[in-house]
């Protein structure tokens, strides 16, 4: 099974369109800021499962701020991750996802992209659909589940 992941999208759903083509994912999560690109997304793409938190930025969106899922028996926690502190620091996310028994946690609003182990808890943020400068490009992540294990990636969008 094949999950696309994204998060800060920023009204940029060309992106997202690109990428979904690209991996042929089994489902899209979104992580919030701009969920309706998502929820636009989610138009085309008819056969695909979507999953989708708020941001910082979906002020009168309706949604969950926070979902808890199992994915082909791995356990997926996601947030945007601003109510989690992640800009400063991940060991409130960390023990969240603790509490919640996550084998994987997504969290977005750093725009940053970046996926680490911590002692056996994955953690990934996508990055972001948005190109604000040479340091920071649009990414998104890929998430392969099979027998029970997963590997996580990113994925940059080619220049424009």
């Amino acid at each position: 099974m094949k999950l696309l992941v994204f998060s800060d999208s920023h009204r940029n759903i060309d992106r997202m369109r690109y990428a979904a083509n690209q991996t042929n994912p089994d489902a899209i999560l979104h992580l919030g800021d701009f969920i309706s690109d998502a929820q636009t997304l989610r138009q085309e793409f008819l056969s695909t499962v979507f999953y989708m938190v708020k941001g910082n930025c979906d002020f009168h969106a309706a949604g969950k701020d926070e979902l808890f899922l199992i994915i082909g028996d791995v356990r997926v926690f996601m947030t945007h991750g601003h109510r989690y502190g992640v800009k400063s620091g991940l060991a409130a996310l960390i023990e969240r996802s603790r509490q919640l028994g996550a084998d994987l946690s997504l969290y977005g609003h750093t725009h940053r992209a970046s996926v680490r182990d911590e002692r056996g808890l994955w953690l990934m943020c996508p990055g972001q659909m948005e190109r604000h400068d040479n340091s920071l490009a649009a990414s998104y992540g890929i998430v392969t589940i099979e027998a029970g294990s997963f590997e996580c990636g990113i994925e940059m969008l080619p220049k424009e």
